[in-house]
């Protein structure tokens, strides 16, 4: 998982194809974009992104801006289009102010972690699957974060917050 920002492109009405050429220029020649998917450019730090917010800035063409988080292509989520997108490059983001990212801390009685996950479970949003030294991690809304809590301490297991950090 990375955190990523994108920045909309607002194309006015009535500007010729030359001026909005002439903007897509300007910005590949001085930002570092790492994606797109359609007029939304997805850069991977603030700098970059604050470059990008000028060019468009100066051009009348400055859109919404987005925290983003990139997730393993491996990550299966029901809802997508609730929280996030596949980009033209096929990677996948989720809108990091929409969603929490969990993961089962260490228990001293499984049993009781199991309960636990199985309840959470009810409010997953997606999954990322385990990898190398990484837990499976689960998506929730992030307005469910006191609900995920609560949950924990019914059961006394210790959750680990991936996004947003605590």
């Amino acid at each position: 998982m990375r955190h990523m920002y994108g920045i909309e492109l607002n194309v006015p009405a009535g500007k010729l194809p030359g001026f909005y050429a002439q903007v897509i220029h300007k910005i590949g020649d001085h930002v570092n974009v790492f994606d797109r998917d359609k007029l939304l450019f997805i850069v991977e730090n603030q700098a970059e992104q604050e470059k990008l917010e000028t060019i468009l800035e100066k051009s009348n063409m400055l859109g919404d801006a987005f925290s983003l988080l990139l997730l393993p292509s491996t990550t299966t989520i029901d809802q997508l289009d609730d929280i996030g997108f596949v980009s033209q490059n096929e990677h996948l983001y989720v809108y990091a102010d929409h969603v929490a990212i969990v993961t089962p801390g260490a228990s001293s009685q499984s049993k009781d972690q199991w309960a636990a996950m199985e309840q959470l479970r009810e409010h997953v949003l997606g999954v990322i699957p385990e990898h190398t030294q990484q837990p499976e991690a689960y998506l929730i809304d992030q307005s469910l974060i006191p609900l995920a809590e609560g949950i924990a301490k019914a059961y006394q297991v210790k959750l680990v917050w991936l996004h947003p950090t605590k």
